[in-house]
C-alpha cells in the first residue's frame, strides 16, 4: 500500500537503505543529500515497509505549492530494490497529493517509457564501462578527442586530487559559464552545493579533480561524485581565458587512469548542449536516455494560457 509520509515522519534509515540498494541508486537522494539539496522541504510516497519510496521536493509561490527536481541532483522518482513495474510506477504517480499543481521530475532510465507521452521529454546522457583497463578505454576514444588530449599535454598541465580546491572550481564556474544567461543558478545554490559537496567529502564520496598549469595557475576541475559502485561527473568549471590548453580534455583522461579497471561505469552525467554531448561521445561514452516528467494540473494550464502568464 502506497502512503503520503510527511519529511518529520519518513525514517532515514530504511530510506536510505531502500535507495541505495535500488536497482537504480545514488548516494545524492539519500535522506541527508535530500535535506541539504530540498533544504528540508520535501515529503515522500511510501510503499509497506519502505519497499518502495518516492521523494517529493517541493516549493511555494503564488500560494501554490509544487514539485520541482533540485538543482544538482541527477535523478527522482520511485526508488525500489527490485525492478519496479509500470502499474507500480503508474500508481506513485497518481497518488501524488493533487495540492502540487505542477510537478517536473528528472526521472531515472527505468521509467522512460511508462508515462503519457505528451508529459515525458525524452534526455540523454553517456555512461561508460570503467571495468576496462585505461588503454582499451584509450583505444575507443575519437580522433579529435586524442588529438585535445595531445594538444594539452604539450602545455605540461598536471591533475590531481585535492579537496582544497573545491571552492576554487565552483568559483571557476561562476566567473565563467555562470555567467551565460542561460545559467539560472542563484547564491544560495552555490551555498547548497558547497554544503552537499562537503557532506560528501566528509563520507569519502566525492573526488575534487584539479588541473593546474606550470605555473601552478588552476584552469579547470571538476567535482565527481563515488556514487554507489559508479562514478558520477557531478560539477565542473574551467577558465575560458585557457580554452587553447584544452583542460577538461586531460583532466577526464587522466581521472579515468585514477578509476579504470574498478567495477561499475563513469556517468557523463547528461548535457543538452550539443559540444559537450559530443565530447562525452568522444570519450567512449555510450547514450542512454532518461525522462523530463511535466505534468500540471488543469486549472493551472488554464492560468498559464492567460495573456498574464503566471510563472510558477
Amino acid at each position: 500500500m502506497i502512503r503520503f509520509v510527511k519529511h518529520q515522519e519518513i525514517d532515514p534509515e530504511k530510506w536510505d537503505k531502500t535507495v541505495l540498494g535500488a536497482t537504480q541508486p545514488t548516494a545524492l537522494a539519500t535522506y541527508a543529500c535530500l535535506d541539504i539539496l530540498a533544504d528540508n522541504a520535501w515529503n515522500a510516497l511510501v510503499e509497506d515497509d519502505y519497499q518502495c519510496v518516492m521523494p517529493l521536493p517541493y516549493r511555494s509561490k503564488l500560494g501554490f505549492s509544487y514539485i520541482y527536481t533540485p538543482f544538482f541532483l541527477p535523478h527522482l522518482g520511485p526508488f525500489s530494490q527490485t525492478k519496479t513495474e509500470q502499474k507500480k510506477i503508474l500508481d506513485f504517480f497518481n497518488y501524488i497529493p493533487a495540492k502540487y499543481i505542477q510537478q517536473d521530475l528528472i526521472l531515472n532510465r527505468e521509467i522512460l517509457s511508462f508515462l503519457p507521452d505528451n508529459e515525458v521529454f525524452a534526455m540523454t546522457s553517456y555512461e561508460l564501462d570503467i571495468s576496462l583497463p585505461h588503454q582499451t578505454l584509450f583505444n575507443d576514444f575519437s580522433q579529435n578527442t586524442r588529438r585535445n588530449i595531445a594538444a594539452a599535454e604539450k602545455h605540461l598541465l598536471t591533475v590531481e586530487l585535492n579537496d582544497q580546491s573545491l571552492s576554487d572550481i565552483v568559483c571557476l564556474f561562476r566567473n565563467n559559464k555562470g555567467k551565460n544567461k542561460e545559467v539560472r543558478f542563484q547564491e544560495k545554490d552555490y551555498r547548497t552545493l558547497i554544503c552537499l559537496a562537503e557532506w560528501l567529502l566528509k563520507e569519502d564520496k566525492l573526488d575534487v579533480v584539479e588541473c593546474r598549469k606550470q605555473d601552478g595557475t588552476l584552469i579547470a576541475g571538476a567535482l565527481m561524485v563515488k556514487d554507489v559502485n559508479n562514478c558520477r561527473f557531478w560539477f565542473s568549471g574551467r577558465d575560458n581565458t585557457e580554452s587553447e590548453c584544452k583542460p577538461m580534455f586531460y583532466l577526464i583522461n587522466e581521472y579515468l587512469k585514477h578509476i579504470a579497471g574498478k567495477p561499475g561505469v563513469f556517468d557523463f552525467n547528461g548535457s543538452m548542449n550539443e559540444n559537450v554531448a559530443r565530447m562525452y561521445k568522444g570519450f567512449g561514452g555510450k547514450a542512454y536516455g532518461f525522462p523530463l516528467y511535466r505534468h500540471s494540473h488543469p486549472a493551472i494550464k488554464h492560468l498559464l494560457a492567460l495573456p498574464r502568464k503566471i510563472k510558477l
